[in-house]
């Protein structure tokens, strides 16, 4: 087996580093680890681990010049092992946007009253 230097970039928020110090080269394993294990897909819009009794969370995407940013804040203990793919998220807002513009039209219709012809 070869270690190979993978295209990956850590964005870890001041929060974080400020709480975890030198451990931020472990949290960006784990975090790498945890995105891979999904095998639902790389690109995550929101991901919880936990690392050492602090709860974190994590997004990735792949930027234009084809490289794996991941960003890591700090996280939520009700939202203990939660994934949301970025797909999932792209989806849901599409259905959001979809029954918000079904209320509006609806309440067009109200407003306009019924037609005499």
């Amino acid at each position: 087996m070869v270690r190979s230097n993978l295209p990956v970039y850590i964005q870890p928020s001041r929060k974080v580093s400020e709480r975890l110090g030198s451990h931020i080269g472990n949290v960006a394993l784990l975090a790498i680890r945890a995105i891979l294990k999904n095998q639902r897909g790389i690109e995550v819009a929101y991901q919880q681990i936990l690392y050492r009794g602090h709860h974190l969370a994590l997004s990735s995407r792949i930027t234009a010049g084809g490289d794996l940013a991941i960003t890591i804040d700090v996280g939520d203990p009700s939202l203990a092992q939660r994934l949301i793919l970025e797909d999932e998220l792209c989806s849901a807002e599409r259905r959001a946007r979809e029954a918000d513009r079904k209320v509006r039209e609806a309440g067009l219709q109200l407003r306009r009253g019924p037609r005499r012809w």
